[in-house]
């Protein structure tokens, strides 16, 4: 009886050790991995950057269970890049030396893209841009950057369209605010007012106040059909009110950067009339807004504009690529392995949110081979007198085609 006994507890003990090691060994394939935002979050652009940020920690609490199912978790790390490249370049070797870090939601200027884009090819971490829209930045053979918004060249199209049909103008002023985004957008824009004849009625760089006042005499003085600003909200808003104040008639257009709420509270009642093309549009022309505005507005207590809605589906792809690589990689994944993963990625578009499936908010997400949207839409919005933006138009754009 006593060797029996003796038997028993020995092995009841192996048991215990054999439940422990097994534990142990589960425990160890767990990780917390990193997804990291690269946004303005101070400066002129943070009421923009402050919605990137928040609509990834948004998608990264929808899919914290996802991710528990596989053992995981993922945390959001945010980079303040204060839509400055020097900045940007910084913070991203802050992102690239933790190697924890394995996918960026961002950046929102163009400028910042290239930088972030440059720094990340080496090491091959993906990327994704929920607002860059600067044409380069998908032609430099990167295979780890990837965004959701259509390129300049297809706002260049849509806004000549737009000028040239509704609008019936025969001369353009064309202003840029210096910076990369705004030097590319304008570019795209005069290039295809050669191809409609339309009159390039003067051209301007503005980065100061004093540059600002400058332009603004030269485009009174010139008297064009439309105004043409390529520009961030701090050259957007002092230029239109500048135009107001002066009585100058024109018609003044832009593209996504008039697309926020912040453009509208800093420029009031100046923004009647204005025209831009825009990627996002408001939140309620997505096919699965009411779902996500609720969840955001809860989180958060604001409306979340489109910019927010294409962050979320940015966040939201990249975490999908993430489990994709995890599962395939049986823990944790490589950089390189995220990025594949991403670039191979093809999500469904949802209709009401009705879907089992249903995780975007903008609709099919899938990419070209230079990490482009395969399909997308493009409208042409219109302030009215309420401020409210209007669809003018609507276009359904493949990058490819563009080129």
């Amino acid at each position: 009886m006593l060797n029996n006994s003796t038997d028993a507890r020995r092995r009841a003990r192996g048991l215990v050790s054999l439940a422990a090691g097994l534990l142990l060994a589960g425990t160890a394939q767990a990780a917390t991995f990193k997804i990291a935002t690269i946004s303005p979050l101070s400066g002129d652009l943070s009421a923009i950057g402050q919605e990137i940020r928040r609509a990834t920690e948004l998608a990264i609490r929808d899919q914290a269970a996802a991710f528990r199912t596989l053992g995981h978790s993922v945390v959001l790390v945010p980079f303040d890049d204060q839509g400055a490249p020097t900045v940007a370049a910084q913070e991203i070797k802050r992102v690239l030396a933790d190697p924890g870090i394995l996918g960026v939601v961002g950046a929102y200027n163009s400028a910042v893209s290239n930088v972030v884009g440059q720094a990340t090819a080496p090491a091959r971490l993906a990327v994704i841009s929920p607002a860059s829209s600067n044409d380069a930045l998908t032609t430099q053979g990167w295979t780890q950057f990837h965004r959701l918004v259509p390129p300049d060249q297809a706002h260049a199209v849509a806004a000549l369209n737009y000028i040239t049909g509704e609008l019936k103008a025969r001369s353009v002023y064309v202003v840029s605010d210096n910076t990369g985004y705004g030097n590319g957008l304008t570019r795209a824009i005069i290039a295809e007012m050669k191809k409609r004849q339309v009159t390039l009625a003067g051209y301007v760089g503005v980065s100061s106040d004093e540059d600002a006042e400058a332009a603004l005499r030269k485009i009174k003085a010139s008297g064009p059909g439309v105004v043409f600003c390529g520009c961030y909200e701090n050259v957007l808003a002092p230029m239109i009110k500048g135009l107001r104040a002066a009585q100058v008639p024109a018609t003044f257009m832009g593209a996504g950067t008039l697309d926020s709420p912040s453009f509208v509270r800093r420029v009031g009642v100046d923004a009647e009339g204005a025209v831009y093309t825009t990627g996002f549009g408001p939140i309620s022309s997505f096919t699965n807004s009411q779902a996500f505005a609720s969840k955001y507005r809860a989180a958060y207590n604001v409306v979340p504009s489109g910019v927010a809605a294409y962050a979320y589906d940015a966040a939201t792809t990249l975490l999908t690529a993430l489990r994709t690589a995890a599962s395939a990689a049986g823990g944790v994944p490589s950089r390189p392995q995220v990025s594949q993963a991403l670039r191979r990625t093809s999500l469904p578009a949802c209709f009401g949110g009705t879907t089992s499936n249903c995780t975007t908010v903008s609709g099919a997400i899938s990419f070209t081979n230079t990490g482009d949207r395969q399909r997308s839409r493009l409208l042409v919005m219109r302030f009215d007198k309420l401020l409210q933006p209007q669809v003018a138009k609507v276009y359904t754009i493949s990058p490819e085609a563009n080129r």
